[in-house]
């Protein structure tokens, strides 16, 4: 399966967005967290996931967005 993973890597003091593919989230994180050693929290979205969570932004209009509060 293909993930996005979200890292913050704390001595660049930056976020990274990487795909990967992989066969759980947890094995997508734990590739990323390998990879970048100073990586301090990381997570996973799959490529499905991040779909629906676009096509879902694109139908709600600003006011609906800020009016839900957090979490949306």
């Amino acid at each position: 399966m293909r993930f996005l993973v979200i890292s913050y890597d704390a001595n660049q003091k930056r976020w990274h967005y990487d795909f990967v593919v992989a066969q759980s989230e947890q094995a997508a994180v734990q590739y990323v967290c390998m990879e970048r050693r100073s990586v301090i929290a990381a997570d996973a979205l799959s490529a499905e996931a991040l779909c629906n969570l676009a096509a879902t932004a694109q139908l709600r209009n600003r006011r609906d967005i800020e009016s839900a509060g957090w979490p949306c």
